[in-house]
């Protein structure tokens, strides 16, 4: 799922301010002398996260930590992921944070940065070297780690076979290049189909033209620079802005009225671009997964997938802090990666658990996604306020995409008002 912020329609400054009157990160940690834990600890904790989805994981992991714990009550709560992030702002302003909860990469420095969230390098039975190092370094700042990665995501191509199969078009059987991936797009749109769907409407950038920009040797911040205006970064997009301008890709009205989902999932376009919490989406919307496949994407000048993931983290407010650290790794355990794995509700983070998740969906050729990140994965791009520049985004390229601006001229603005904000950091 895309990770946007609740930042985007605040102020990069004014934002950092208010979060930083709630919380001095010079402070010491309520509670966070040290407190052993037994079976006969008594205490109370909150837990929020967004995804009902995986409401059944997160059950059995608590039913887990309460055998060892079990006089220590956990209530979670969940949020739909458009207002997630809007109630923990409001939370956060009012020192009410939940004491565990889920926390995206575009937000960690923010939060971590203002004190509000405990460090977890003396979390309970916890071995760093477990986790993919990007995500690992994701939830560090400043040289603390502030999240334990609970899973990850990354990008690849869904396809429906049987549109390939009537568009005349073979499927890749290995690595393909942008132009060998254009033509297969062009020869499905010309069969009655679009060729391709992305959230460009949205300026999806984990699902779409941060993997483009990645692959054509680009980046998108660098030594707290904007890459938007390099030359790599704008054939990047001018990938996605040229294929919509043939058609190959519909209009962005239309995908803003019908979701790229949605036509996909619906048989009316021939690949959709996408991140790997689709495969769950897809179960539940979908009659039948037979005739969708998982394709690696194509590269240009290299390989390039983008890698993000989620971490749970723990207030630093908490009363019963010891109790919350515990929470956090006990849900990230190898133990609770592997349930995660086996429902299926996302690619457990833990390494070398990941094969259950592969193998729910053994026609769908799933381990797409987990040789990308083994092998060729981009971190998401973040800064400390990530979400400023993420709004300029949402705000510049859709036209640009739309043929509306031109492309280079836009990228290259965009990066002039992100190199403005990022100095403000």
């Amino acid at each position: 799922m895309k990770r946007r912020s609740f930042l985007t329609a605040v102020g990069a400054t004014g934002v950092t301010a208010t979060l930083a009157a709630c919380g001095d990160d010079s402070a010491p940690e309520p509670g966070g002398e040290a407190v052993e834990l037994t079976a006969e600890t008594e205490a109370t904790l909150t837990m929020f996260y967004w995804d009902k989805n995986q409401t059944p994981t997160v059950e059995a992991n608590i039913a887990a930590f309460n055998k060892t714990y079990p006089k220590i009550k956990v209530t979670p709560s969940i949020a739909a992921y458009k207002d997630y992030w809007t109630k923990l702002r409001t939370q956060a302003e009012g020192d009410q944070l939940p004491d565990v909860f889920w926390m995206n990469g575009p937000n960690i420095q923010l939060y971590a940065s203002n004190g509000m969230l405990a460090t977890l390098d003396d979390a309970p039975d916890v071995d760093w070297a477990n986790y993919p190092q990007a995500l690992v370094d994701l939830y560090t700042v400043e040289g603390k780690h502030y999240g334990i990665p609970k899973d990850y995501d990354t990008i690849a191509v869904f396809a429906n076979k049987k549109l390939f199969a009537d568009a005349g078009v073979e499927l890749p059987t290995g690595d393909w290049t942008w132009e060998q991936h254009n033509d297969a797009a062009r020869k499905l749109a010309a069969s009655g189909v679009y060729g391709l769907v992305s959230a460009l409407g949205a300026a999806d950038g984990q699902g779409a033209y941060y993997n483009t920009i990645a692959q054509a040797g680009g980046y998108v911040i660098k030594d707290g620079k904007s890459g938007f205006g390099q030359p790599e970064a704008i054939k990047g997009l001018k990938f996605w802005s040229d294929l919509v301008a043939e058609g190959t890709i519909p209009s962005l009205q239309i995908m803003s009225d019908t979701t790229p989902s949605a036509l996909f999932a619906n048989g009316q376009a021939g690949m959709y671009w996408a991140g790997s919490w689709m495969v769950g989406s897809f179960a539940n919307d979908m009659e039948s997964l037979d005739d969708v496949i998982v394709l690696p994407l194509p590269q240009d000048q290299q390989k390039g997938t983008i890698i993000h993931g989620l971490s749970y983290v723990a207030s630093a407010k908490s009363a019963n802090l010891a109790a919350a650290k515990a929470l956090v790794a006990a849900m990230t355990t190898k133990e609770a990666a592997e349930t995660e794995a086996t429902n299926g509700t996302a690619i457990p983070a833990f390494n070398g658990t990941q094969q259950a998740w592969v193998d729910g969906k053994p026609g769908m050729q799933l381990d797409v996604f987990t040789k990308g990140a083994e092998e060729y994965s981009v971190a998401y791009p973040v800064s400390k306020n990530t979400a400023a520049w993420n709004d300029l985004e949402t705000q510049l390229l859709p036209d640009a995409f739309a043929g509306k601006t031109p492309m280079e001229e836009t990228a290259k603005k965009l990066a002039e008002q992100m190199d403005e904000l990022l100095a403000k950091e």
